[in-house]
């Protein structure tokens, strides 16, 4: 059995030992069988995001094939898991048992609630780290837009140079096994990625596993405000790392993008960061749509604005969405004092390149 280390944090060194410091947590983790046409094969833990997927992505999207098609092509699963912090990567050979070692707590900004109890998830994902960089570097979205350096800028696309060959949590959706760690009290309704009907995690680091739910379910759920049931909360699992060896992964499918469990988000709040037309886009190698700007039930936008989606190009390896609307602020399309008015009601002139109707 191979004996890999993973240290997740620096807490300054441990005065008053002759000897090795024992292990907070031991894993064992078996990568899947696969041997040939690896270059550098590794499996990194990586640490999960509190995530809201952006409106658009998560309505019932409208009738019209091209906006369904851009939707597609722009929105990651809106249960997807979505990494914020990946830790150093460790050697492994694959079919193998191999124990992974933490010897520090995960660091704070990876752990989610409040001062009595906070909870953190990781995924594990096996990759070929083809770069030899010994780091799984995650990567971002190609959006359209403003670079870094001016009042409205974020952070530009980031392109995967690793491959990613599998992981053990995918999607909420699917059946996964993940690493948990509690401090304090768990708050079913202040976590992530829940697992409603599942025990509470142990206090501490842990193994976890559950079925997953029903995507249409989860989606009406959501739009109610519930958490959607696991479909078979027989499958939920919590065991102590020495107790549950780590050897179930997601199987790769064509209906699974593998990618996005290494693709992290610039905002995790479901906001938006809306573009000024002023300037024709490069729609190379993308798709783009005329769409409402999103309504939930109920909600009243005051605004009949018809936005247009961007996505990104085929071989990006993140999935995004660049939105511009006529009318707006970089992060309200509805704001009381537009930094830009393209609206001939207001006065204003319609770019020659725009596509959409203005309402």
């Amino acid at each position: 059995m191979k004996k890999l280390l993973v240290v997740l944090a620096a807490c300054g060194n441990v005065k008053g030992f002759s000897g090795p410091v024992p292990p907070l947590a031991t894993y064992t983790v078996t990568p899947p069988t696969q041997t040939t046409g690896l270059h550098h094969p590794q499996v990194a833990v990586v640490w999960g995001m509190q995530w809201l997927p952006e409106a658009l992505c998560i309505l019932p999207p409208p009738a019209d094939p091209g906006t369904q098609a851009a939707l597609a092509a722009g929105c990651r699963d809106p249960f997807g898991f979505v990494p914020l912090l990946a830790e150093p990567g460790v050697d492994v050979t694959p079919g193998e048992p191999n124990e992974v070692d933490f010897d520090t707590l995960p660091d704070a900004t990876v752990l989610v609630g409040q001062l009595t109890g906070r909870v953190g998830y990781a995924s594990i994902v096996f990759y070929d780290d083809l770069d030899d960089s010994g780091t799984l570097e995650l990567a971002r979205p190609n959006r359209l837009g403003v670079p870094m350096g001016g009042p409205m800028s974020e952070p530009q696309g980031v392109q995967l140079p690793d491959r990613i060959i599998d992981a053990t949590f995918v999607s909420m959706t699917l059946p996964d096994t993940r690493i948990g760690y509690l401090e304090g009290t768990f708050d079913e309704a202040a976590a992530f990625y829940p697992r409603q009907g599942c025990g509470d995690p142990p206090d501490g680091f842990s193994v976890l596993a559950a079925s997953g739910f029903d995507y249409q379910t989860a989606l009406v759920d959501a739009l109610a405000g519930q958490l959607p049931p696991e479909v078979d909360v027989g499958e939920c699992l919590q065991a102590a790392p020495q107790d549950q060896p780590i050897a179930s992964w997601v199987p790769p499918s064509p209906s699974i993008d593998m990618d996005e469990v290494a693709c992290t988000e610039n905002n995790a709040d479901s906001s938006v960061r809306y573009r000024d037309p002023a300037d024709q886009p490069d729609g190379t190698d993308r798709l783009a749509a005329c769409t409402p700007l999103p309504q939930f039930p109920g909600q009243d936008t005051g605004s009949e604005q018809i936005e247009l989606i961007v996505t990104g190009r085929s071989d990006d390896s993140c999935k995004g969405l660049t939105h511009y609307v006529l009318k707006g602020c970089r992060e309200d399309p509805n704001c009381a004092m537009p930094d830009w008015d393209d609206l001939p009601a207001d006065g204003g002139t319609i770019p020659g390149w725009w596509p959409c109707p203005t309402s």
